[in-house]
Formats: structure tokens, C-alpha cells, sequence
């Protein structure tokens, strides 16, 4: 039900409620304790309703009631307890079972008869048809309607055979026995009893269901009501919690489950007692304790689902229960235990790995002296425990080899230049991972310097060819104009000489410029190369031959030696001549007056090696690495002409020819020596 349905109305026509102007004051049915105690008792009847035709059902449709007449159920129902008098009172009147060899009295047998529905008994000998005993009712008590019942009675006995040494089954009594029962009873016995069941079930053959329906929608509607009004009081919104609340909610099911099956024990060990003294008692008595036990039951579920819906209501039932204590409690330890140990292998993280090595071979150690101190006598113990470690070393033994084998196989990558290599960390762990980590990082971080140096060169390259390109065209006119000047006819001589200083100033400016764009792109690779083969001894005489006068203008005496045989390489004539040129443009500039000079050409293996060696004119108090860099020359004091260019555009240009040129430095003794492949 909802807080929406009709409501009742009170008006308070009282003094405090007059003086308050007709105050009113309204509740819900679902309010009303009258009508929760009324829907509570309403539910427990209709339930014991419910279950008594369903007894009833399956009892007919048990005993087959639908398909027997009601006359035969009846005899077939009186026969049956007839039976059962019959069988308590004929071993009374057998010999074999007389009590010390005495047979009963009939006037105390009669009295078990005597004030019942039995109107005569006749007891007769099967085999011998002699009378065995005959009872008649009183004659002052009217019997109406008798039934007559007529069976044999037999009693197998079990008899042990001394010759076969067997048991066997013998018919030891057979009697005849007739007997008259009255169907209209004025005595209420079990023969009444009998009849009276038999009555009522044929009457609620079809009425059983009508009436189990019914009581069924009634259940479920007084069900559903006390379910919607649970938590509901008068003069309160909404709901309100109860004492029952407090109980936890498993507790409260636990003890409702408990109860429950109390009363079913209970009820099974009364059924049973009863069955045990006389089945006809069952049917007079079961009912109100079955009635009893099936109030209780319904009550206790009905309090629980009461409770359970009133929980609902107030939101987060599960909280007041003892598995969510229980729960919260573990996930709180649990909680400090991780917090604990993750300090514990925070510790432990810290600690250098050989010391982490040091005290894991230690604890191992340690655990196995344990175990053989405690399990050298028990060799199969001390054998299990030996299979187990190394069960679990061997794994981790592995995993660290091959661990170390990703690192050695990440470093290697680094140090042969591939950047792009990430080692898999994935699976690493502890020192290990961090280790893994920071070889990626020092690739990440050598790709970006790499990537940033290329950059900064590109922007170098880039700033010297626009810078130069911009220059050329100012300086061609200034070369031109100065060409005009020093050709005009002038009387004046410091005109004519001041025209020679800026033709000759604009010369170097442009070699200069020339030099500055040669090196950027020889430096980029952006230089076009044709590599052909070429006879390293004509460049070589070339060379001789035309820096020849001018190593005799500055006092330098040129030694070459070189074999007979040409010395073939792959190289472009036109760049490696220039790489030449510079070399002995840096001779002539730099070399000490009347010293020697030395050319050689040789074979060195499988390469070509050509040697260019003079004394420097200055101390050389410079390294070679340095002396090849850009704007680098060795006459620190900058009073030659050179711009510090030639060894740099040398080198870059021989190794776009795949070889290579070295320099070495010894004393004053300056050394250059270049090296091709030979051409096979």
C-alpha cells in the first residue's frame, strides 16, 4: 500500500482543539495498530486454512475419494480399525499366547468392547469351526444402521527347523471372525471418529479448493499489507525504526530459522509419540498441535519479513548486520596490513641489491638448517622439503637470469646507437624494473639531445646558407666597383693603394662566404658525390705539381714517396681534390720556413693510406679534436689568412667518400692522415 491510498479522518472537537480553530489530525490505515494486529491474526488463520485444505487435498487424492463411493471409503475405513481391535483382542483366547499358561478372563476382554460402536463380535476356529467366543452389546443401548464385517484373521509365526538348521514361516492361528458395527453412532468413539472424517472429506470434496483460493488471496493481501505498513505510526511522516531494528538482521534470521525448525522438531517428536500409542489419536489430537505449530511458524516469518521490509525502507539494511561488521573489520585489518606491508617492502626497496642478495641467501640458509635440525631423522620429510625449495628457487633463479638477459640485451642496443630500443619491463620487478626503466629513460633521453642537436645543426646549416646567399650579392658589387676604382686612371697613389686593400679584403670575404657554404653542406651531407674510380697517384703528382711553387715560395722542401703500382679507389676526383687543396693550402700557412714536408702513398691492407706530414710554424698546445672543429685554427694569435674551415670541409668531404681523415699531433710535428677503401 501506498502513502497515497484513502486516509481517515479524525476531527478533534475537543477545548484545546476548538481553541485551535478545529484542528485536525489524520492517519493512514497502515498506521493503525488495530488494523496491523487484525491483518496479523487474519494472516495466521487464513494460513491454517490454507494449510488444512491442502491436507484435505492431498488426502482425497490419496485415498482416491473422487473415484470410490462414499459406502465402500466407509466400510474399507471401519474394516481397518476393526482389524486393529481384532488383532489386540484374539491372542487373548490362543493358548500360545496365554499368560502363564492362563487364558484371559472374557469379562475383560468384553470390556474393551463394552461402551463402543460394536454391536457383536463372533470368533470362530478356521480349522475346527468350533466357537472360540461370542460378544453382544447390551440390549438397553439402540444401535441403528449396523454394518457387517466378516474376514479371516492369520498369524504367521517364525520357527526354527533343528534338522535343517533354517527359519521358516508357519500359519500358527487361523480365525473367523464376524463382527457388527453401528454407523449411526450416539457413542463418540473411534469408530465415530472414522465416520465423521470420512463425512467431512466427501462433503469438502470440490469445496476444498474454493476454500484454499480464498485463503490463499486473503494470506497474500494481509501479507503485502503488513509489508507496506511496517514502520508506519500515527503522527509520524514516513517510517520509523523500531526496537526490532537494532537486532542485526542476520542474528534475527538465524534465531527466526532456529525457531522455526524447533517447531517442526517438536511438532514431528508429539506425532510421533501419538503414532506409537494409537494411530486414531493422531486424528483427534494432531490437529490443535499441528494448529499450535503452524501459528508459530507463520507468526516468527511474518515478524521477520516484517522487520526485513521495514529495513528496506530505512535504507542500507546490510549495515546492521554481523557479516558486514565482520566484513568491515577484515577489510579494515586487511587495509593495515597492506599499509604495513607496503612500508615493509618500501624498506626492503631501498636497501642495495647486494644486501638484498646477501640477506635472501642468508634467510634460505637460515630455513634450511632449520628443517634438517628438525627432519634429519625423517628423511622423506627432509627430501619433500628439499623438492619444495627448489620448486621455488628454480622459477626465480630463471626469472632473474632472464631478466638480466633483457638488460644486457637493452644495453647493448644503446650502445651500438639504436635508440628506438625499449627493453619490456612488464615483467620485471624490483631493482630489476627499475633498471629496465631507466635504460628506456636514458634512450628516450639520448633520442631528444639527438634530435635537438640535429635541430640546432639543421638551424646552423640553415642560418649559414641564407645568411651567406644574402651576403654574395652586396659583396659582388663591392668586388666590381673596387675592380672599376683600381682601373681608373688617378694621380692620387693612396687611392690606387686604398682600392688594392678593398679588392683584396673582398677576395678573402668571398672565399670566406665560399668556405662557410662548402663546410654546411659538406657537415649536412647535402654535397652531390659521384663516386668513380680514380688513380690516387695522378692526384697525388697533380697535387705536387701545382702547390709545388708554392711550397718553395715559403722555404718548404715537398718529399714524396709513393709505389709504382696505381693505387685504385672509389672516390669523386673533383671532391677529393679539394680535400687535398686544403690540406697543403694548410701547409703553406702554417708549416715552419726550411723544413720538410712529407707525401706518402701506400697500401695498408685492404685500404689506401695517404700521409701528409710538417712542422708547425707555432706551438701546437691544442688537441686534434679540437683543431678539427669549425673556426678553429692553430695560429692562435689569427695573424695568417685562414679562416679555420679547411681541416673541417676536409674531413666532412672525405667521409662522404666513405673514408677517413685523422689527425695527429706530436711536439711540433703535425700529422694528416686519410684512408680509403681500395677499389676491388
Amino acid at each position: 500500500m501506498k502513502n497515497s491510498e484513502s486516509k481517515i479522518r479524525i476531527i478533534d472537537m475537543s477545548e484545546e482543539g476548538a481553541s485551535e480553530g478545529k484542528k485536525r489530525k489524520t492517519f493512514t490505515i497502515t498506521s493503525s495498530m488495530i488494523a496491523k494486529v487484525v491483518a496479523f491474526l487474519l494472516a495466521i488463520m487464513m494460513t491454517l486454512t490454507l494449510a488444512a485444505c491442502v491436507v484435505s487435498a492431498v488426502l482425497m487424492a490419496g485415498f482416491e475419494l473422487y473415484s470410490i463411493p462414499k459406502a465402500v471409503m466407509l466400510r474399507q475405513a471401519l474394516t481397518a480399525v476393526a482389524r486393529k481391535d481384532c488383532d489386540y483382542v484374539i491372542p487373548r483366547f490362543l493358548p500360545y499366547y496365554a499368560y502363564d499358561g492362563v487364558l484371559q478372563s472374557e469379562d475383560l476382554v468384553e470390556s474393551y468392547f463394552d461402551g463402543s460402536s460394536v454391536v457383536s463380535v463372533k470368533f470362530t476356529d478356521s480349522e475346527t469351526g468350533e466357537l472360540m467366543w461370542n460378544y453382544a452389546a447390551d440390549g438397553n443401548v439402540i444401535y441403528n444402521e449396523p454394518m457387517e464385517i466378516s474376514y479371516e484373521w492369520e498369524k504367521w509365526t517364525s520357527l526354527f527347523n533343528s534338522e535343517t538348521g533354517e527359519w521358516r514361516e508357519e500359519k500358527t492361528a487361523c480365525v473367523d471372525v464376524e463382527m457388527v458395527i453401528s454407523t449411526e453412532y450416539g457413542i463418540r468413539d473411534k469408530y465415530y471418529i472414522i465416520s465423521e472424517s470420512v463425512d467431512f472429506l466427501y462433503s469438502m470434496l470440490y469445496w476444498v479448493y474454493v476454500v484454499g483460493v480464498v485463503a490463499l488471496i486473503l494470506v497474500i493481501a494481509c501479507v503485502v499489507f503488513l509489508v507496506c505498513s511496517s514502520g508506519h505510526r500515527v503522527g509520524y511522516e514516513g517510517v520509523k525504526a523500531g526496537w526490532g531494528t537494532k537486532v542485526p538482521f542476520d542474528i534475527l534470521t538465524a534465531l527466526t530459522a532456529g525457531f522455526v525448525i524447533l517447531c517442526i522438531v517438536l511438532f514431528r517428536a508429539v506425532a510421533d509419540e501419538l503414532f506409537y500409542y494409537d494411530e486414531i489419536a493422531v486424528t483427534s489430537a494432531i490437529v490443535p498441535i499441528a494448529a499450535v505449530a503452524i501459528s508459530l511458524v507463520v507468526s516468527a516469518c511474518l515478524g521477520w519479513l516484517m522487520s526485513f521490509a521495514l529495513r528496506i525502507k530505512l535504507g542500507k539494511w546490510w549495515r546492521n548486520t554481523v557479516v558486514f561488521y565482520v566484513l568491515r573489520a577484515l577489510w579494515r585489518f586487511a587495509k593495515f596490513l597492506w599499509r604495513q606491508c607496503r612500508r615493509l617492502f618500501g624498506a626492503i626497496r631501498n636497501i642495495p641489491l647486494i644486501w638484498k642478495t646477501f640477506l635472501s641467501v642468508v634467510g634460505i640458509t637460515i630455513l634450511e638448517f632449520i628443517i634438517i635440525m628438525c627432519c634429519w631423522w625423517e628423511p622423506d620429510n627432509l627430501l619433500s622439503f628439499w623438492v619444495v625449495e627448489k620448486l621455488i628457487l628454480i622459477p626465480i633463479v630463471l626469472n632473474t637470469v632472464f631478466t638480466m638477459k633483457k638488460l644486457q640485451k637493452g644495453a647493448k642496443a644503446l650502445s651500438e646507437g639504436d635508440l628506438s630500443y625499449q627493453v619490456d619491463t612488464e615483467k620485471m620487478w624490483g631493482d630489476f624494473k627499475s633498471h629496465g626503466e631507466n635504460l628506456n629513460s636514458i634512450a628516450e633521453g639520448m633520442t631528444v639531445a639527438v634530435d635537438e642537436r640535429m635541430k640546432s645543426e639543421r638551424m646552423k646549416t640553415e642560418l649559414i646558407t641564407n645568411v651567406s646567399h644574402d651576403i654574395k650579392t652586396p659583396l659582388t658589387s663591392i668586388i666590381n666597383y673596387t675592380d672599376l676604382i683600381a682601373n681608373e686612371p688617378c694621380d692620387n697613389v693612396k687611392i690606387t693603394e686604398y682600392a688594392k686593400v678593398l679588392a683584396r679584403s673582398s677576395e678573402r670575404l668571398k672565399r670566406l662566404i665560399e668556405d662557410l657554404v662548402e663546410a654546411s653542406k659538406a657537415s649536412t651531407g647535402n654535397l652531390e658525390v659521384l663516386l668513380a674510380p680514380c688513380n690516387t697517384n695522378i692526384l697525388l703528382t697533380q697535387a705536387v705539381g701545382e702547390y709545388g711553387d708554392k711550397l718553395r715560395d715559403v722555404n718548404l722542401e715537398l718529399i714524396v714517396t709513393q709505389p709504382e703500382e696505381a693505387v685504385m679507389i672509389m672516390a669523386d676526383g673533383r671532391r677529393l681534390w679539394r680535400v687535398f687543396d686544403n690540406l697543403f693550402n694548410n701547409v703553406c700557412k702554417y708549416a715552419q720556413e726550411f723544413t720538410r714536408v712529407y707525401l706518402s702513398l701506400e697500401k695498408t691492407g685492404e685500404e689506401a693510406v695517404i700521409t701528409l706530414k710538417n712542422t708547425s710554424r707555432v706551438a701546437l698546445n691544442i688537441s686534434e679534436e679540437e683543431l678539427m672543429e669549425r673556426f678553429v685554427r692553430g695560429d692562435q694569435s689569427r695573424n695568417t689568412e685562414g679562416n679555420g674551415l679547411g681541416l673541417s670541409i676536409a674531413r666532412s668531404l672525405t667521409q662522404l667518400q666513405d673514408g677517413d681523415l685523422q689527425l695527429s699531433i706530436d711536439g711540433d710535428l703535425f700529422k694528416v692522415t686519410l684512408r680509403f677503401p681500395l677499389m676491388k
